[in-house]
Order: structure tokens, then sequence, then C-alpha cells
């Protein structure tokens, strides 16, 4: 084998070492979670401790007695389901607002030339790049005083925070890659400018606008910082519900269930994932045409 060969066998593998690490390095939380989550208990057969000699025959007597009860319990009516409809009633509110004000935002910095865009985009990025921790003590004495908290609209100004940037900088990517032809065609047909961003520039980017929805959706559904001081048991969204218990108000007293707990975190990442999965391809292209 020459010395060539040596090397790439040794890149090879080192790649090849590299990514099952990582893979292991981010399944392993879920493989145990799911293992918790269905009471499978595989601790005893690690230690030695679960296996016993019947007759000189080895026998397996603990750990492993997988059960649905934490999965039915999980998504009973008085659980989960009440968690995912308030996540979704605050998230669809943050989004909606989040359009409105991005889509004019992101087809403004895509399409201007103008002095004042240098500015408007560090604003974007200054929003996004803001510590939560700066911005959710302020909030939560406001919303206090104004009565916002445990509100479904409160919560949802709050995540303009984190959606607002992303869906602008976006859309900005699906708005830009509309073909300049296209939009000087209409001009010169005499079209203006609104007339042009609701006519021909939205209609183009329609799955981009959906693709920054849901990808906004995956950003809201796992947010645990504003969710936690801003909600209290009516409002309470599926990242609180998994830490306080999902059948519990915020505030009250509950001793750990790690078994209701890992099967609360697997039902949030299941849907989440898949949603990341469908729309990949979008959220690829989106990024693709940003420049800092």
């Amino acid at each position: 084998m020459t010395e060539t060969r040596v090397v790439r066998v040794f890149k090879r593998s080192a790649l090849a070492i590299s990514i099952v690490l990582t893979v292991l390095f981010a399944a392993w939380p879920l493989f145990i979670g799911t293992l918790e989550g269905f009471d499978v208990d595989l601790g005893p057969l690690f230690s030695g401790q679960g296996i016993t000699f019947i007759g000189g025959v080895p026998f397996y007597s603990g750990g492993f007695h997988p059960n649905l009860f934490n999965l039915m319990n999980a998504v009973g009516l008085d659980a989960y389901p009440r968690l995912v409809l308030n996540t979704l009633a605050i998230d669809s509110l943050s989004i909606g607002m989040a359009l409105a004000a991005g889509i004019p935002a992101a087809y403004f910095l895509a399409r201007s030339n103008s002095k004042g865009k240098s500015l408007f985009e560090f604003s974007v990025l200054a929003l996004r790049t803001a510590s939560p921790f700066a911005l959710v003590i302020p909030l939560y004495l406001l919303f206090v005083q104004n009565g916002l908290w445990n509100t479904y609209f409160g919560v949802a100004v709050a995540y303009l925070a984190i959606d607002l940037p992303v869906v602008v900088w976006m859309l900005k990517g699906f708005f830009a890659e509309v073909p300049k032809e296209v939009y000087e065609a209409a001009e010169v047909s005499g079209a203006s400018e609104g007339q042009i961003f609701r006519r021909i520039a939205v209609p183009h980017v329609t799955f981009g606008i959906l693709a920054t929805a849901i990808f906004a959706l995956v950003l809201l559904w796992n947010e645990f910082l504003f969710a936690n001081l801003l909600t209290g048991g009516a409002t309470k969204t599926v990242s609180v519900g998994i830490w306080t218990g999902a059948g519990e108000n915020i505030g009250a007293f509950k001793s750990v269930e790690w078994d209701q707990t890992n099967m609360l975190g697997i039902l949030a990442f299941v849907p989440a994932f898949a949603i990341v999965v469908a729309i990949r391809k979008y959220i690829t292209r989106g990024f693709s045409y940003v420049s800092l």
C-alpha cells in the first residue's frame, strides 16, 4: 500500500469516525429519552444487577418492562393537547404579526438602494443578536403592569424578538431570487412599486413565505425563557409544560416525574424535526441569499 493510499484511508477513517461520533452525540439524548418515556431502563443490564442465573441459565429480571402508560397519559385531553393548542395559538399570532411587518421590510431590503437600507439591516440584525435575558425582565414588568402577562397576545409580541429578524432575512433571500427581468418588465409596463410588490413579488415568493412561516414556527415551538416568565397556567406552552408538568399550573410544587418528562420531550421534538426535514430545501434557499 503506497503512502498516498495510506493517507487517503486514514482521512476517510477519521471522517467516518467523526460522523459516527457526531450522530451519537446528537441522537443519544433522544435515544435515552425515548427509552425512559416508555419505562425501559437498561441500567440493570449494563450494571449486571438485572441478570440472575436460574438453573445455570442467565435470566434478565429487571429494567425491560416497556409500556404505553406515559404516552397515553401525555396525550390525554387535559395534558399535552392543551399545551399544543396554547403553543399554536401564541406562535400563529406572533408569526402573523412578523409576516405582516416582515414581508414589506424584506422586499425593501431586496429591492432598495437607498442610504437608509444599511441602517435598517443593522437594526434587524441587532434585534436578533440581543440577549433574551436582557429583554425578558423589562417585558415581564411591562406586561404585569399593563395586563398582558399570561395572555396570548403578550407572549406573541415578545416572540417578535425571535421570529421577526428571521422572517425578514429569509424573505429577503426569496425576494432577491426573483429575476430582475421580472421587476424590470413590470416597471416598463408602468406598474407602480406598490403594484409590483402586490402583484409580482409576493405571488412569486408564496412558497417562500410559507416555508419561512413554518421555520419560524419551529423556532418558537421549543422557546422556553420568554414562555416560562410570561405565561401562566392558562397559556402554558409545550416547552414550559415539559418543565413544570403537563397537568400542573406554573408555580405549583410538583416532584419530578422523569418518565413523563422524557415522553413529553419526545412528543415535542417529533413535529419540529418533521417540519424541518420537510422544508429543508426552502430554508437553504432562503438563507443562501443573506448578505452581511
